[in-house]
C-alpha cells in the first residue's frame, strides 16, 4: 500500500493502463463513434507502456503525441456529438497526458533513469492554471466562433417544401453547426447550435493556452 501512495512509473502505468482500457471502451459502446474493436488499440498501448515501463523513450513520445491527438480530436467533436461519452473521453485523454509527463514516467525513461516517486497522485496533476488564463481562453472561443461565421451553407428551412417554394432555402453560417440563418431577410440564431460552437473552441482555445503557458514553466525537479 505504500507504493501506491507514493506511486512510481509502475504503479503508474498501470493506472495508464486501466484509464485507456475505460477510454477505449467509451469510444466503443458509444453511437456516436464508428464501430470498431477496442481490443487491438488497447493491445498496441499495452506493447507501448511495457516498453515505456523498460524505459522507452520513442515509445512514450508515441503515447503522448496519441493521447494528445486523441484529445484534440475530441475537443473538436464537443459541438457535433455534445454527450457524456465526449466529456468523458475529454477527461481520460487530459488525464492520460498528465500521467506520461509526469516525473516517475519520464525518469524512468531519461539516458540514465532516475527512479522517482510522486509524494502522492494529487502531485501528479498539473499546475493550476494562472487566473488570467481561464477568461481570455473563453474570449479567444468566443472569437473563433464569431470567425467562423465565415464558413457558409446553403440549407433547407425546416417545414418548407423546397420544391414548392424557392424562399425555402437560406445560407446558413457558422462552424462547425451553423447556428445563424437569414429567412426573407430576417436573421435567426439557433441559440443551442451556438453554446455548442462556443464551448468547443473555448475549450480548444484554452487548452492552447494552458499548453503554451506549460511550455513557459521552468521543468520539473526529478529528485526523489
Amino acid at each position: 500500500m505504500a507504493r501506491w501512495r507514493r506511486p512510481g512509473a509502475n504503479e503508474i502505468l498501470l493506472v495508464f493502463l486501466l484509464l485507456d482500457a475505460i477510454g477505449c471502451l467509451c469510444s466503443w459502446r458509444s453511437h456516436n463513434y464508428s464501430p470498431q474493436n477496442p481490443l487491438w488499440p488497447f493491445l498496441s498501448t499495452a506493447f507501448l507502456a511495457w516498453r515505456v515501463s523498460r524505459g522507452g523513450r520513442i515509445s512514450r513520445m508515441i503515447l503522448i503525441i496519441g493521447s494528445g491527438a486523441a484529445y484534440a480530436v475530441t475537443v473538436l467533436a464537443v459541438a457535433r456529438l455534445w454527450d457524456a461519452a465526449v466529456v468523458a473521453l475529454l477527461i481520460i485523454s487530459a488525464v492520460l497526458l498528465a500521467l506520461l509527463v509526469s516525473p516517475p514516467v519520464y525518469g524512468r525513461t531519461r539516458s540514465t533513469p532516475v527512479q522517482v516517486r510522486a509524494q502522492s497522485w494529487s502531485q501528479l496533476l498539473p499546475p493550476r492554471p494562472p487566473a488570467w488564463l481561464v477568461p481570455w481562453g473563453l474570449l479567444a472561443g468566443v472569437l473563433v466562433t464569431l470567425a467562423c461565421l465565415g464558413s457558409m451553407d446553403f440549407t433547407t428551412v425546416a417545414g418548407c417544401r423546397p420544391a414548392v417554394s424557392d424562399a425555402c432555402g437560406a445560407w446558413a453560417e457558422g462552424y462547425p453547426l451553423r447556428w445563424l440563418t437569414a429567412v426573407q431577410g430576417t436573421p435567426l440564431i439557433s441559440k443551442e447550435a451556438l453554446l455548442k460552437d462556443s464551448v468547443q473552441w473555448a475549450l480548444g482555445c484554452t487548452s492552447l493556452l494552458y499548453l503554451a503557458w506549460l511550455r513557459l514553466m521552468p521543468s520539473a525537479d526529478l529528485s526523489d
